[in-house]
């Protein structure tokens, strides 16, 4: 999967507090076993219903993708904020 792909799939749609999401600076795509896949500057987010997708500038190349995570999260559910 490239980074595009794992943007595109991992941005939304989700439930998840927009307030909490927009707080942040910026979004990593992560698997579940904590490998960045994307990461991206969070710009705004999209209503879909009662859930969202983020929006944002995908950072092509970052030099923490194909890394663990610095963030790990232990959660079942998708959305984490940091």
């Amino acid at each position: 999967m490239t980074e595009t792909q794992a943007w595109q799939a991992g941005r939304g749609i989700w439930k998840f507090n927009a307030d909490r999401a927009l707080a942040q600076e910026e979004a990593q795509i992560i698997t579940t076993d904590g490998e960045v896949l994307a990461v991206a500057k969070i710009t705004g987010i999209t209503k879909h219903g009662d859930r969202y997708a983020l929006e944002g500038e995908l950072l092509l190349g970052d030099p923490r993708v194909g890394k663990p995570t610095e963030t790990p999260h232990r959660s079942r559910n998708s959305v984490a904020y940091f």
